[in-house]
């Protein structure tokens, strides 16, 4: 027959709890890098998109001369909207640009790499 005693089969409770303290170590080890890479993936595209639409749309003297000829209206009254129009789109770019620096120095949801 066998020379093992009865008792010494399998694995102890300690040693399947201890096993089951290091899997799950290891899953929120796992989980906590990827909600901050997530969070900083976010972040990251916020600040883009937002300095994406912040900067001035430039056009060229013939894309000027298209759309003004398109329209046909070069009074007063409508370069003062045309103005008052770029302004306000100047002045939301600008608050676009100052929340996403606002969420880009929040740090907590920074991580930082080793020199």
């Amino acid at each position: 027959m066998s020379d093992t005693k009865q008792d010494e089969r399998g694995f102890s409770p300690i040693e399947t709890i201890l096993v089951i303290v290091i899997v799950a170590v290891i899953g929120f080890v796992g989980w906590f890098v990827y909600h901050a890479k997530q969070t900083t993936d976010k972040s990251l595209n916020a600040a883009n998109t937002t300095s994406n639409n912040a900067g001035p749309k430039f056009t060229t003297k013939k894309q000027a001369a298209a759309a003004s000829s398109n329209t046909g209206d070069t009074s007063n009254a409508s370069l003062q909207s045309d103005l008052q129009t770029a302004s306000s789109n100047a002045s939301q770019g600008s608050k676009d640009l100052s929340a996403a620096n606002t969420s880009l120095s929040d740090q907590s949801t920074l991580t930082s790499v080793p020199q």
